[in-house]
């Protein structure tokens, strides 16, 4: 006896058992066991498990076509990408990912459109022409036959041929119709086939951090050394930029302190999920319009600026996740504005950059200094209400301080391990909502399996 799993992409279960019943090939006694999906089980005698296999292949290479003649019309069903174009606006530049129907239309479309048997006949009739003529010796060990090279050059006419093949994307089943010879349809379904690979995702936690220097100063920060938080945390700095990898968990936890004493901010903390080779863009900004004003025209033009950061995640070695980062920074700095139609001053800091980042760890960028102005009112309660009186017993005034803004970028996979962390996690949420929605008592073991999943989500990865 022998057993076989084969999983089928194009064809069905009940398909293929149609196919067998109607051949003549279904045996009841060794019945082919499977879902849906295209996956199927046989298990019986090693001729007939072998004739099943053989059957499958064949189904699984003349599906999803139709032959007229010489020529074949191929459908591919994409899985893990998209048919068309994607395109979104970015301040407001317009980015295009190109889709698989543009990927290979420029691929045909930049061939030399020149017959091959041509070439060949050409490369030949030149040959014959110059077999007279006197040549310099070759170079020792680059001496070849002549019959080698002229079977090498005959044997590249067996190549499909691209340029009649046309390819049509399909966008409401995410697929491509492709029309040519039966060979041209084979190579475009294996080319497709190889590029159409599953991406595997990955979490982008941000933090835009703006912390007194003073403080940052205190707690050892050396952009070009290394940084000390305590006894509990440390990590080394390169040398030569404001970039760093450490540990993300214990460095919020010492700013989240810091944030309780009024001595640092979290400015935003987004998470974006994405794939590998996806871009990840999170853009806070601001517009402000200006007049342009000519002799005989007149028209808007605006300015936005505000925090706009891009991340291109990809794997690397090690399984380290390198990022590609471009960071633009922009506000608006305080002026003493005399006109109306005074314009306000922007200010930008633009970082771009490559870094890898281990799994488990964060990165850590920025370091750049921001004088801000604070206006700050105080007063003792009640005594401050008193008309007249009250602001004896207040004070108000502007502090200028200089603020560090740091961003941590915290790169994490998502596997299907985590994926069921987080349903057990959200299961246990709501078990704690309902709890406290019935005014009964929290049970302390589950909230604290809950607070643990959620702070150390970031360890089953590693």
């Amino acid at each position: 006896m022998r057993n076989a799993l084969i999983n089928l992409g194009k064809v069905s279960t009940n398909e293929f058992n149609n196919f067998l019943k109607k051949s003549g090939l279904y045996n009841s006694r060794y019945e082919i066991k499977g879902g849906g999906n295209g996956t199927f089980y046989v298990s019986g005698p090693p001729v007939y498990v072998d004739l099943v296999v053989n059957a499958a292949k064949l189904m699984e290479q003349n599906s999803d076509g139709i032959e007229i003649g010489r020529n074949k019309v191929g459908i591919i069903h994409l899985v893990n990408t998209f048919v068309n174009d994607r395109t979104y606006e970015l301040r407001g530049e317009k980015i295009v990912i190109p889709g698989m129907a543009k990927v290979l239309s420029t691929l045909l479309n930049n061939n030399i459109k020149q017959s091959t048997g041509v070439n060949v006949l050409s490369e030949i009739s030149s040959r014959q022409q110059l077999k007279n003529v006197s040549r310099m010796p070759p170079f020792p060990g680059a001496e070849e036959d002549d019959d080698l090279q002229v079977e090498k050059i005959i044997s590249t006419a067996g190549a499909p041929e691209t340029d009649d093949i046309q390819i049509i994307a399909y966008p409401d089943t995410n697929s491509l119709l492709v029309k040519g010879t039966v060979s041209q349809v084979d190579f475009i379904e294996k080319l497709v086939a190889t590029l159409d690979i599953p991406k595997r995702h990955i979490e982008l936690s941000l933090w835009i951090i703006d912390i007194d220097k003073t403080d940052l100063e205190q707690l050892g920060a050396d952009w070009s050394g290394t940084i000390k938080i305590g006894s509990s945390l440390s990590a080394s700095f390169n040398n030569s930029g404001s970039i760093s990898t450490l540990d993300g968990t214990q460095f919020i936890a010492t700013i989240q302190a810091l944030a309780q004493k009024r001595r640092a901010a979290v400015v935003a903390r987004p998470v974006v999920l994405t794939q590998e080779n996806i871009p990840a863009i999170f853009d806070n900004n601001r517009t402000f319009y200006t007049k342009l004003v000519g002799e005989r025209t007149a028209e808007l033009d605006e300015v936005t600026y505000g925090t706009m950061i891009s991340v291109l995640p990809r794997f690397a070695a090690r399984n380290q996740i390198e990022l590609l980062l471009n960071i633009e920074d922009g506000n608006e700095i305080n002026s003493d504005k005399t006109n109306v139609d005074d314009l306000p001053q922007v200010g930008r800091t633009l970082i771009s950059t490559i870094a890898r980042v281990p799994q488990g760890k964060s990165l850590l960028i920025g370091g750049y200094t921001r004088d801000t102005n604070t206006y700050e009112s105080r007063k003792i309660p009640i005594l401050g209400s008193i008309p007249f009186i009250g602001k004896l017993f207040g004070y108000e005034g502007t502090n200028a301080n200089n603020i560090v803004r740091v961003f941590l970028i915290e790169p994490r996979e998502i596997d299907e391990r985590m994926m069921n962390n987080a349903n057990e996690a959200a299961v246990d949420a709501r078990a704690i909502t309902q709890q406290m929605a019935k005014n009964k008592e929290i049970n302390d073991e589950l909230l604290q399996k809950w607070i643990k999943t959620y702070l150390n989500r970031e360890v089953v990865g590693g």
